[in-house]
């Protein structure tokens, strides 16, 4: 269930449909009015990245309680479950936009390496405790699983990436800095010589006018 291209570092199979569309064309099934506005807010690469991982970690959450209870809870559990695989969908999205744009996420994919694992450790206790009823949703949980750890793989090689990347796009902007400064340095004598040229014409024209009267 790979969703990940990031073909500059990754090397994988082409994104099947352009990341820029996709994300306008998402409609947030599984989100709340409210998360909906909170993810509007964090335009941020890293900012939004911590967003989803906070939804994410609300629906495991969720998912634990309800995995206690009796009555409809099963079919809570697979809801959350896959909300929680819709969730890590758009992150996904949202990861592979931002190193197609070179966006920097460094932050956020920090917090995501952090946070991954422990949620990846609470759907795998899920998996190997199953209570009544953990057939029903034992695909999602499965694929739940699946897509953490290819979100995990996919954060960690972009992370090396935008480490080796920043640092040589930073000098680089440094370098054309100090190149313009220095081109501009060279105009403003080039100005500098022109006005003095022209002084010397107008005292020239001044002299010459005097001495024709």
């Amino acid at each position: 269930m790979k969703r990940y291209s990031l073909h500059l570092a990754f090397g994988l199979a082409i994104f099947l449909a352009p990341a820029a569309l996709h994300l306008l064309a998402q409609d947030h099934d599984s989100l709340t009015p409210v998360e909906v506005d909170k993810l509007r807010d964090a335009q941020d690469p890293s900012e939004r990245i911590k967003v989803f991982v906070s939804f994410q970690q609300d629906r495991l959450g969720r998912m634990a309680v309800a995995s206690e209870s009796n009555g409809d809870s099963q079919d809570n559990v697979d809801d959350l479950l896959n909300q929680y695989i819709s969730i890590d969908n758009e992150l996904k999205d949202w990861i592979q936009y931002q190193f197609d744009h070179d966006g920097d996420m460094r932050k956020g994919l920090r917090v995501l390496l952090d946070e991954g694992p422990k949620q990846l450790e609470m759907l795998r206790h899920m998996q190997s405790s199953p209570g009544a009823g953990t057939g029903d949703y034992s695909n999602s949980l499965r694929d739940a699983i699946t897509d953490m750890n290819d979100t995990l793989e996919g954060a960690t090689q972009a992370l090396a990436a935008q480490q080796k990347k920043f640092p040589e796009m930073a000098e680089s902007a440094k370098t054309e800095t100090r190149e313009l400064k220095k081109e501009r340095k060279e105009q403003e004598k080039l100005n500098k010589k022109e006005r003095e040229m022209r002084n010397r014409r107008r005292k020239t024209d001044k002299a010459d006018d005097s001495g024709g009267n």
